[in-house]
């Protein structure tokens, strides 16, 4: 928790860059090999692990699918939330929006559109996923 932590709180600390979002993603999911190792006892293989992760913290998926998109840009590995690293964007900005809909810079945000077309603030989506590895590890 060391790294995880204070990458999580990095992104949070400045919800506009992607890059960090991206980071905080990533080791926000590798944290499932690490808990794995400790559980071996309690679960079978990674599948039972990120299935405990999603009945805790609904959003976990989208944590996994945001990181392994960073990493494989497409997904085809079936199901996901979203399959593109495109998906991962800012919030569109005041002349990029229907009039009425965009936001100055200020109130920018990275956000997921997933592959059922809802969007989510990723922020949302960070906290509670840094929060369940906070109730797991502490």
């Amino acid at each position: 928790m060391s790294t995880v932590a204070p990458t999580a709180e990095e992104f949070l600390g400045d919800v506009t860059n992607i890059r960090r979002a991206r980071l905080a993603a990533i080791v926000l999911n590798h944290m499932v090999d690490y808990w794995f190792l400790e559980n071996q006892t309690t679960f079978k293989n990674k599948s039972d692990v990120y299935t405990e992760l999603e009945r805790r913290c609904p959003q976990f998926p989208i944590i996994r699918d945001v990181a392994d998109a960073s990493k494989h840009a497409e997904l085809d590995r079936r199901p996901r939330k979203l399959t593109s690293s495109d998906q991962v964007r800012m919030t569109p900005g005041l002349f990029e929006a229907p009039f009425g809909e965009g936001g100055f810079a200020e109130a920018m945000e990275v956000i997921v559109v997933l592959d059922d077309q809802t969007s989510c603030l990723f922020a949302i989506i960070v906290q509670a996923a840094l929060s369940l590895w906070k109730a797991l590890l502490w």
